[in-house]
Parts: structure tokens; C-alpha cells; sequence
């Protein structure tokens, strides 16, 4: 079984999740009392919200590099970020530590294409949403359609997020307010399913009902990561140039 390396913390909820699902998964495909093999280092997400304000500093980035190489020294044969909006770091921690990051992009989009889905809403921070680290992955790698919501829901959401979720307030309003959103993008906009891109929009949904599909990027990833500690292949490395 290989070792898997998560940083967590961004936030603690959802790093929660992935834990228990990737053991859970890991006990289903091998039976017995089998657990995975991880490590984890969990960031402080009051540091990294105050260093990712700074636009003029690489803080963040040095948040996520230094991480990315505890998990390295500790034995780590690839790296999980549990977390979306993390994964605007995912290339500066491939080129620290040479180990491959499984990024939540490629896994969601796999999954979208399986189903047999082209034109899709992405919904999470600002950050994701405006972003090219999976919008744009998804866009260019996957060959889908990706729509979000129009500026004033994504201002709305990104606070809901920052304000309540990342602090574990899961309220009926934020749930009630995201449902709304999701059905305007299928009414209006024409999109065919939903992608959770924020790691903790799949625990304030959890219990709800749609008549939209939606893909749980927390879950997938989650999977995703027992399935690569399963495996064989050994992981991919990295060097300067690429």
C-alpha cells in the first residue's frame, strides 16, 4: 500500500471527511481490519486566509510548499489536498517535492465525462470559481463546458463559505440559498449538472434533495486517493524544468 500525504486543515471539516472515506474505501477493497496509510499535516486556516489576502507576498505559497515537503520527509509517495481552493498551489508542490498532487480537477472531470455530462456549473469560493486551477483545467485538460453563477450569487457563496462553513456553521440559509443557485444555472443557464467545487458544499448539503445532479468533489477525491494507495503504479516525479 502506498502513502498517501493530505494537507488538511483548509478546513478541518472536511479534512474529517476525507479521512473517514479513505478509510473507509481502503477497509471495503481489502477487508479485514486494513486501514490506509496516511500522513497528515494540517495547516492553521486563519494563517493561510491572511497570507492569501497578500497579494504581494509569496506567503502562501510558502504555506503549501513547506507542507507539501513534511509530507515528503515523512514518507509520503503522493500528495492530497483536501481542499479545492488549495489546489491554486498544486504546481509549486509538485516542483518542491517532485511527488505527484491528485488533483481534484482531473478526478471530478473524469467523473463528469463517465456520466456522460459536456456542459456544467462549478460552484465554490471566489477563488475557484474565477480561477483557472480547476475551472480552467477542467475547461482545457477535459474539453467541458464550465458556467458559474453570475457575480453577485458568487460574491453571496464565497461568503457563506468564508463567513459560516469554514467555521462549521452549516445553516439552513447558505443551504437553502446554494439549492436556489444551482437550479437557476440548470433554468437559465442550460447546464446539464452541478460540480461541488468546494470541499465543504457537500457537508451542507448532505440530507438535501435535488432534481439536479451534483458531482461531490469531496468524495470523489476522497476515493480517488484510497483507489492511488491501492495501486501498484509508482508516482509520478517531477523535476525543475516541467
Amino acid at each position: 500500500m502506498r502513502t498517501a500525504g493530505l494537507i488538511g486543515g483548509i478546513t478541518w471539516h472536511s479534512t474529517l471527511e476525507y479521512y473517514r472515506i479513505i478509510n473507509d474505501a481502503v477497509a471495503r477493497a481489502t477487508g479485514g481490519a486494513a486501514s490506509a496509510k496516511l500522513v497528515l499535516v494540517s495547516l492553521n486556516f486563519g494563517e493561510v486566509l491572511s497570507a492569501g489576502r497578500d497579494n504581494g507576498s509569496d506567503g502562501h505559497a510558502r504555506i503549501y510548499e513547506t507542507a507539501g515537503r513534511a509530507l515528503q520527509r515523512a514518507g509520503a509517495d503522493f500528495i492530497v489536498i483536501c481542499s479545492n481552493t488549495g489546489h491554486r498551489r498544486a504546481d509549486e508542490i509538485e516542483q518542491a517535492t517532485g511527488l505527484e498532487v491528485l488533483h481534484i480537477a482531473d478526478v471530478t472531470a473524469k467523473a463528469v465525462k463517465a456520466a456522460g455530462y459536456s456542459r456544467i456549473a462549478l460552484l465554490g469560493t471566489a477563488a475557484t470559481m474565477e480561477g483557472p486551477f480547476v475551472k480552467g483545467r477542467i475547461e482545457s485538460r477535459w474539453h467541458l463546458q464550465v458556467v458559474v453563477p453570475e457575480e453577485e450569487t458568487r460574491r453571496t457563496l464565497d461568503r457563506l463559505i468564508m463567513d459560516e462553513m469554514s467555521r462549521g456553521v452549516f445553516s439552513e440559509e447558505a443551504r437553502a440559498f446554494t439549492l436556489r443557485a444551482i437550479d437557476r444555472l440548470h433554468r437559465q443557464r442550460g447546464v446539464e449538472a452541478s460540480i461541488l467545487g468546494c470541499t465543504e458544499l457537500p457537508i451542507l448539503l448532505s440530507g438535501s434533495t435535488s432534481q439536479h445532479p451534483m458531482f461531490d468533489t469531496l468524495r470523489l477525491h476522497a476515493e480517488a486517493a484510497a483507489a492511488c494507495s491501492l495501486t501498484d503504479q509508482q508516482p509520478r516525479t517531477f523535476t525543475s524544468a516541467e
